[in-house]
């Protein structure tokens, strides 16, 4: 009784769906879609992976980026800032003349320059 019924609902879908104008299958096709992708989610959601976590291993990376890096890559900005075509002391020179006083946020706008007399 129950396998009548399934083939019953299957010819009834089949009937139903050659019947649709291609609109309303294009309209029928995105509910599907759209249930199955934001209701129950894409399959590949739902495969169950494993993954070598070692906890210990992001404190060693986190010790060699800030000695390669500096803290939150300071040294790495500093890098990029000076460039990388083999004149990096010359700006860095340039640099801190002109950064005096202007150091540790010491900014004009916040401190502004003492007025020379």
């Amino acid at each position: 009784m129950l396998l009548n019924r399934c083939n019953f609902v299957l010819i009834a879908l089949t009937i139903i769906l050659s019947i649709l104008s291609r609109s309303e299958a294009f309209v029928v096709r995105l509910l599907t879609e759209t249930l199955q992708n934001n209701v129950a989610g894409e399959p590949i959601t739902h495969v169950r992976t494993e993954w070598d976590f070692d906890p210990e291993v992001s404190q060693k990376r986190r010790a060699l980026f800030y000695e390669t890096h500096g803290y939150r890559a300071a040294k790495f900005i500093e890098r990029i800032g000076l460039g990388l075509d083999g004149r990096e002391e010359e700006r860095r020179a340039a640099q801190q003349v002109r950064d005096i006083g202007r150091l540790n946020g010491e900014h004009n706008i916040n401190f502004p320059p003492e007025p020379q007399t």
